[in-house]
């Protein structure tokens, strides 16, 4: 061999090395008898000049491994890859085989990346998703627990409900004030969005509201004062609330009401028919510094129903028919009104589940009242 081409191959090898000892992983090579012939500068800096030992030793350890992924890659021609503890720190390792010019396999090569940290933070994020989990499942069950129970309120007003949210957490919110011993109240709210944020702020809202006392018997000044409220917290534009509201007066029979946004007009089911409680009313948001809200009477008779409902119901889609509206709500309704409230309410969210072609993406809620006395 000249001594021109000995040196061009020198400095070839060279050249490889200088690569291989440039990277930041380990690299090493096995030959078929599973000892090292060849290892990368880092990895010698780390664990010492290893070659000519058996693999298995250069790691420190007192036996071949159970599974030596470079006798597979050997044996299988194929890379194989597994995770490898050396020195207490985590290594991702690969193990490629390594052919002549006639393909024949004769060695492997072998890359040690260092993935303790990354498995760390893996653990921690598993950690912390397990407490999040364990902490929205807590809220999940204390929402529930402030929705109002199905019984009877006031001697007068008999309430069913039922809610299904489309995530862990949802938005709607629905409940019944006993004000005085003669005054219901009633709403049902829709908070945009879903999960946390929109949760506390059904907090929000049932807490204001439950705190209004006696100046919670008129409609239109509770919306007005829930809305102020709302503004001082400084939202974002992109929430707003939504929410019917109504009392009803034992002694008068009237329930007064008034709406805030709410697209979704309750339906009164009685003797003649049924027919939406239809008034405006723009929802709560920070838009505007100024609003007023209308409120309207009507008189309810002892075996009349109310049903109160949000858009997950309306919004219900199937690809024949498109939504599930309003107006379905009403059939509903009027093919069921002389059902209690329980058997009301089990019909409608049948004849939506059974509507929709397409997962439900909204909150469902549901709440449906009946005067016997």
């Amino acid at each position: 061999m000249s001594k021109e081409l000995e040196s061009q191959l020198i400095k070839q090898r060279k050249f490889f090395e200088d690569i291989l000892s440039g990277m930041k992983d380990w690299v090493r090579v096995i030959d078929q008898n599973n000892r090292v012939i060849f290892m990368n500068e880092p990895m010698r800096k780390y664990v010492g000049d290893r070659i000519g030992q058996e693999c298995y030793k250069a790691l420190g350890k007192n036996k071949p491994c159970e599974y030596c992924i470079s006798n597979r890659a050997i044996f299988d021609g194929k890379s194989i890859a597994k995770e490898e503890i050396v020195d207490g720190r985590i290594f991702s390792v690969i193990s490629s085989p390594i052919r002549d010019e006639n393909n024949n396999i004769y060695c492997a090569v072998e890359v040690f990346r260092d993935v303790t940290e990354k498995r760390a933070m893996e653990r921690l994020l598993l950690e912390q998703n397990k407490k999040m989990k364990s902490d929205l499942n807590f809220a999940k069950q204390l929402q529930h627990k402030i929705l109002p129970e199905n019984r009877i309120y006031n001697h007068t007003l008999k309430i069913a409900s039922k809610y299904i949210p489309s995530e862990i957490l949802g938005g709607d919110v629905y409940d019944v004030i006993e004000i005085n011993d003669d005054d219901l109240g009633m709403y049902i709210a829709d908070v945009s969005g879903h999960g946390v944020t929109s949760s506390m702020m059904t907090m929000f809202i049932r807490q204001t509201l439950k705190n209004l006392g006696d100046k919670a018997i008129d409609p239109a000044v509770t919306l007005q004062y829930l809305y102020h409220r709302y503004r001082e917290l400084n939202i974002d534009d992109q929430y707003y609330i939504t929410i019917f509201y109504g009392v009803y007066n034992k002694g008068t029979r009237l329930f007064t009401y008034a709406n805030a946004g709410h697209n979704c007009m309750p339906i009164l089911i009685n003797k003649n028919g049924v027919e939406e409680i239809s008034i405006g009313g723009l929802p709560i948001c920070t838009i505007f510094e100024e609003v007023d809200y209308e409120k309207r009477q009507v008189i309810l008779e002892k075996g009349d129903k109310l049903l109160f409902y949000t858009d997950g119901i309306s919004e219900a889609y199937n690809v024949q028919e498109g939504f599930f509206q309003n107006t379905k709500v009403l059939e509903v309704c009027l093919e069921n009104r002389d059902k209690g409230t329980e058997l009301l309410i089990d019909a409608v969210i049948d004849r939506v589940k059974h509507f929709a072609t397409e997962e439900i993406k909204d909150d469902i809620a549901i709440m449906a009242g009946e005067i016997i006395g």
